[in-house]
């Protein structure tokens, strides 16, 4: 999406006046918002998940 806004500065200020980082803010909530999950077969899920509990194991506690 375009965060830019090419509106001369009174239809900027009608149309609220948002900064480049309250547009982005925006967008990112938006997308945030609208995301769903791609389905993943349990198998797969289950030895994503032993794969990092290992990394976690391995890399040590005070990782994230």
């Amino acid at each position: 999406p375009m965060l830019s806004n090419w509106q001369n500065y009174e239809a900027w200020q009608e149309a609220g006046g948002l900064d480049a980082t309250a547009r982005a803010t925006r967008l990112w909530k938006k997308a945030l918002e609208d995301h769903v999950e791609p389905a993943m077969d349990i198998s797969v899920r289950e030895a994503l998940e032993a794969y990092v509990a290992k990394r976690k194991e391995a890399i040590g506690q005070g990782e994230p």
